[in-house]
């Protein structure tokens, strides 16, 4: 019964810790270079924040380009990858894939539909919220039936402190994009308190006590 009374404290000491949201930006522009699959990297550095990463979102501004071109990946010195751009439209019976101009989306592993499959925007940029492309195969043999493994879930449970990167390669010759902006947003939820440990510790105490009595 010991285990059982452990279990029940420590979630009564944790059930009110909550996620705190953090969010940060880059607002420096950056030309892609065309057809240059060796790409361009913009970071974001973040410190002082305490606990781990419950969730991880991001949003990115480009502009003009050829969506279909682009290969971009965020990785983070916390272990964390996830490929947010793989060609986007590009199939087995499209090579091309998706010629909109830019976007100003944001990527949730949590959002309806994947940004692989958007469909094509009527030669507009693509707005709203999309699950990551999240296939880590070449850019230059990448299909939509390619298995979807690097998601931003990768982050989770991970500390939130450190560099994040984003890459952008351009990998066919169309036209040039530009990064205008992104951002990384964090919930994270906070390292328990030396006080918060010991009312858990003293809840066990007379918890156990009153069950022996």
């Amino acid at each position: 019964m010991t285990g059982k009374l452990f279990l029940a404290a420590f979630l009564a000491g944790t059930a009110s810790v909550s996620a705190q949201h953090y969010s940060f930006t880059n607002n420096t522009s950056l030309l892609i270079p065309d057809a240059n699959p060796n790409g361009v990297f913009s970071t974001i550095d973040v410190s002082g924040v305490p606990g781990t990463i419950e969730n991880l979102t991001l949003s990115i501004n480009l502009s003009g380009g050829f969506n279909g071109d682009l290969y971009t990946y965020l990785s983070g010195d916390n272990g964390g990858f996830s490929v947010l751009l793989n060609r986007v439209g590009r199939t087995s019976s499209d090579p091309t894939g998706y010629g909109d101009p830019g976007m100003s989306i944001t990527f949730s592993d949590s959002a309806a539909s994947d940004v692989h499959l958007y469909g094509g925007n009527g030669g507009s940029p693509l707005t709203g919220t999309w699950q990551p492309d999240a296939r880590n195969t070449n850019p230059q043999l990448t299909l939509d039936t390619d298995p979807r493994t690097a998601f931003l879930s990768s982050f989770d449970n991970r500390a939130p402190n450190g560099t994040y990167t984003l890459f952008l390669g351009d990998f066919a010759n169309e036209s040039q994009s530009m990064l205008v902006s992104w951002s990384i947003d964090l919930d994270v939820v906070p390292e328990p308190t030396a006080a918060s440990l010991f009312t858990l510790g003293l809840g066990l105490f007379w918890a156990i006590r009153r069950r022996q009595s």
